[in-house]
């Protein structure tokens, strides 16, 4: 009997399973993969989130 407990643990890999957000506009900026749901934030390449968030830091 063989072992296929690894193709389906390869299966759930490659699926990007975390998300970033732009912490300004909240769009979707890119997906990765990861273990399990994660939501991590960042910012986009806009340049009215870059310039909301250099008014923020002010």
């Amino acid at each position: 009997m063989s072992d296929t407990k690894h193709v389906a643990l390869a299966a759930i890999h490659r699926f990007d399973l975390g998300v970033i957000i732009c912490k300004s506009c909240h769009q979707v900026i890119r997906t990765v993969p990861t273990n399990g749901y994660r939501r991590l934030y960042g910012l986009c390449n806009s340049s009215a989130c870059r310039d909301k968030n250099k008014e923020a830091d002010q």
